[in-house]
């Protein structure tokens, strides 16, 4: 699986699982939820996904079943282009169902398309993953040593003033309500299903609201992420972060 360090206590894996379902009650997670819409989605439909870690989990393991059914952003993980690009898919093949994979913190980014999809007619379906958190960064916040910082959707702590406090719940369904969609909030399979096949009878706009227990995304098979790493520091930690990077870069071919 490559390299992983030590989490914090405060930060262990279990102990946030258990906090998120308290939430929740849910007991969904990222990659077998994508298993699921694989399944089930219509096969010529479009889907669509640019930032965090749906880009990586689509490429290992989404089998496209139609010609120009993947749309999926890869150069600048634009966070925020999700919906609008399900729009504009949309208007250019209006025959097509589009679903929109995007993660929380991408979505609140921008998701003011969906006033205009409800606008022009223009039937989208927003498949939001919510994990309270930036996810994608997060791994790589504690992967090369700097623990969390500010990836986590939580509030400021009342005893020492960081942002270490409770998870922020956002009911996702409530805000794209207002707007006009047909919403779900989905914390098992059985309700993902019942949401998948009403939002495909829909004529408006729609958005299932996912949630999925943070850190269950598909991860790395062996990679491993180039970016920079402080050379010198303090903690053994970082030092040994560095001298991963080091070794994986003598390594890597020179272009």
């Amino acid at each position: 699986r490559g390299f992983v360090p030590e989490i914090d206590d405060h930060l262990d894996r279990e102990s946030v699982y258990r906090e998120f379902r308290a939430l929740t009650d849910s007991t969904l997670t990222q990659s077998n939820v994508l298993g699921i819409l694989n399944e089930t989605l219509p096969q010529e439909a479009v889907i669509v996904a640019a930032a965090g870690s749906l880009p990586g989990d689509l490429q290992r393991v989404w089998r496209t079943r139609a010609p120009n059914a993947y749309h999926v952003e890869y150069g600048y993980s634009c966070m925020g282009y999700e919906v609008s690009a399900a729009l504009g898919v949309k208007l250019a093949e209006p025959q097509r169902e589009v679903y929109a994979m995007v993660g929380d913190g991408a979505f609140m980014m921008l998701h003011s398309e969906l006033v205009t999809s409800i606008q022009e007619g223009a039937k989208v379906n927003v498949l939001l993953f919510d994990n309270m958190a930036n996810g994608c960064i997060n791994n790589l916040q504690m992967e090369h040593g700097m623990d969390s910082f500010g990836t986590e959707f939580r509030f400021r702590s009342a005893e020492n003033g960081q942002l270490n406090g409770g998870l922020v719940p956002v009911d996702f369904a409530a805000i794209a309500a207002g707007y006009g969609c047909k919403t779900w909030r989905v914390t098992t399979f059985d309700e993902l299903k019942i949401a998948l096949e009403a939002a495909q009878r829909e004529t408006v706009s729609t958005l299932i609201d996912i949630k999925v227990l943070p850190k269950t995304m598909v991860h790395k098979y062996g990679s491993w992420w180039n970016v920079g790493v402080a050379q010198q520091a303090l903690s053994e930690r970082i030092q040994r972060v560095a001298q991963h990077i080091n070794e994986k870069r003598a390594q890597a071919r020179d272009y």
